[in-house]
């Protein structure tokens, strides 16, 4: 039946499930832990002799503060901020780090194998809940089908700066940020990030049971909604935001359809009432209360995460947002919409207006919203455009080779290779990079070396001076602080920067460095291949620090009291 998105009731649908589609949703799933393994398998195979592989294949910068959290999850609830020499209070938790940190101090898993059983866990997460949501939209099962799969592979139109890059001979692509930016793209998710990966699926999961609980009403699916948006909540605050702006507009919508009805308000009230105590307790982190943590959080803007201008937030869409708006059907009359239409439809409309509020975050509100695109433009391309189609070709002298049977097949199967083209160049470019065996997903087995000695032969909270990427590292494996380790999480970034090249920078006078080891309580220096490329000074020729590990990469050099 081509038109089972125009609603014949605003009755609850029921969400009947075959075993084929079942199988489908399973298949795809398995497709998707196997596809998107094939970076790490790449990386852990041709890993050269003396290097090690981090298990890591994107956004290394972001995932060394998660080691950091995932390592002292072992030993306690809270942790101190790590990748910065300054002493801060142990307040900080998340949960999406501390339960798989947890796990491994218990099960004697190292990080790279817990990381992996994450990513692996919370793929099949993601896909359900899409799943869910899209057989709670169609009735129709081709259509549902195909919902899930564009939902689940659509891209942007990154791909067309891939062909500018190549064609003109570009050092780098015109607009990265159109390309790798990892929110609003299920697939490149999939692959470079278990924790948004999580927090899409539980997203979807918070939006499908709320609106179930208004559906059916049953207020059991609200608190079970409740539970998950507070648990999203304590690991990926951002998507709150997100939650509670889809939940308002939907409410409002389904208020001036019918009415005001006091189980639809207690329904979507507890969602956000749950789930604010997490938003609290991230306000009380980052108050007046703990300035070590509010100045780490507010140099969020030096990750140069942000949300490009209109027409690039199009490209980093791309096709299935554009298929979704053009057929957009508007919300008039309320009375023909069904609540999962409501729903769906208030989520694609409120995104674009979070992504460009004044928040350092934005970018991260599209996290999920590759479900509501999906919904929509499905309904579009079997509402509007596969029937304009059919016409056509019935009116043309191909009409022969253009059946309509044949239009139904090619077409969708068209569209979605179409919307997944800048995925299978992220995969590709995964790989490619990948080959180059360097920093920063790579180390040198001395350096790694070095970190252990350090974990087993220094007590823990030791200032440890090293170059940027392997400071991304020192506080996951060895426990001890980083003087220079994240953008955001390092107090005082940039000038820290400079420091640090100034410090392996021969023209740099003795004096200046041991201020600087004394201001920061710098206890240790890490002297390896990273640090000898930002200069020549070597500490041991200096009385100010004493060798106390040797390796032919690395040295460690312990500051003479």
């Amino acid at each position: 039946m081509e038109t089972t998105w125009k609603p014949r009731t605003i009755a609850a649908p029921r969400l009947a499930i075959r075993a084929s589609e079942v199988w489908l949703a399973l298949g795809v799933t398995i497709a998707l832990l196997a596809v998107t393994s094939i970076p790490y398998l790449y990386g852990y195979l041709t890993c050269p002799p003396d290097k090690w592989f981090s298990g890591i294949v994107y956004n290394m910068h972001d995932t060394g503060q998660y080691l950091s959290w995932m390592r002292e999850a072992g030993t306690s609830f809270f942790t101190d901020n790590k990748l910065t020499a300054e002493p801060n209070a142990r307040v900080f938790v998340n949960l999406h780090w501390w339960i798989p940190g947890r796990l491994a101090h218990i099960f004697g898993l190292s990080f790279a194998q817990v990381y992996q059983v994450y990513r692996l866990l919370v793929i099949p997460l993601l896909t359900i809940a899409t799943y869910l949501f899209c057989a709670l939209l169609f009735d129709n099962r081709l259509q549902r089908r195909f919902a899930f799969l564009l939902s689940t592979f659509t891209s942007g139109l990154g791909w067309v700066w891939v062909v500018v890059k190549y064609a003109t001979h570009a050092p780098e692509l015109p607009f990265p940020h159109d390309v790798y930016t990892t929110p609003g793209n299920a697939f490149w998710v999939m692959i470079a990030s278990p924790h948004l990966t999580l927090a899409a699926g539980l997203t979807v999961l918070v939006l499908f049971l709320a609106l179930l609980s208004v559906q059916r009403r049953r207020f059991g699916y609200a608190l079970i909604a409740a539970v998950l948006a507070l648990f999203l909540g304590l690991g990926h605050i951002y998507d709150l935001v997100t939650v509670w702006a889809v939940l308002a507009l939907f409410g409002l919508l389904v208020t001036l359809r019918d009415g005001w009805s006091w189980r639809t308000f207690f329904s979507l009230t507890a969602v956000v009432v749950a789930s604010a105590p997490a938003a609290l307790y991230w306000g009380w982190v980052s108050s007046d209360a703990h300035p070590t943590w509010q100045q780490a959080l507010a140099q969020y803007d030096n990750l140069g995460a942000f949300t490009p201008d209109p027409a690039h937030l199009v490209i980093l869409l791309g096709l299935t947002f554009l298929l979704a708006l053009a057929t957009f059907d508007g919300l008039v009359p309320l009375r023909q919409q069904t609540h999962g239409q409501l729903l769906v439809k208030s989520w694609f409309i409120i995104v674009p207006f979070l992504v460009y509020l004044p928040l350092r975050f934005q970018i991260m509100l599209l996290t999920g919203y590759t479900v509501p695109m999906g919904i929509l433009a499905t309904a579009g391309l079997f509402r509007h455009v596969l029937p304009w189609l059919r016409e056509r070709a019935m009116e043309s002298r191909l009409r022969s080779w253009l059946a309509p049977a044949r239009v139904n097949r090619v077409v969708p199967v068209m569209f979605l290779l179409a919307a997944m083209l800048t995925n299978l160049y992220l995969l590709a470019w995964r790989v490619f990079d990948l080959r180059r065996h360097d920093y920063p997903f790579y180390l040198y087995r001395d350096e790694v070396a070095a970190m252990r000695w350090l974990e087993e032969s220094t007590p823990p909270d030791e200032v440890v001076l090293s170059s940027f990427v392997p400071g991304h590292f020192i506080p996951g494996l060895s426990g001890d602080r980083a003087f220079l380790g994240n953008a955001v999480m390092t107090l005082d970034f940039n000038r820290k920067r400079e420091m640090v090249s100034a410090f392996f920078d021969p023209a740099t006078p003795d004096s200046e460095r041991e201020a600087l080891v004394h201001e920061y309580g710098v206890r240790y220096v890490f002297y390896g291949p990273a640090e000898r490329a930002l200069g020549e000074y070597d500490p041991g020729e200096s009385p100010l620090f004493t060798e106390v590990f040797s390796s032919p990469q690395v040295r460690l050099y312990a500051v003479q009291e």
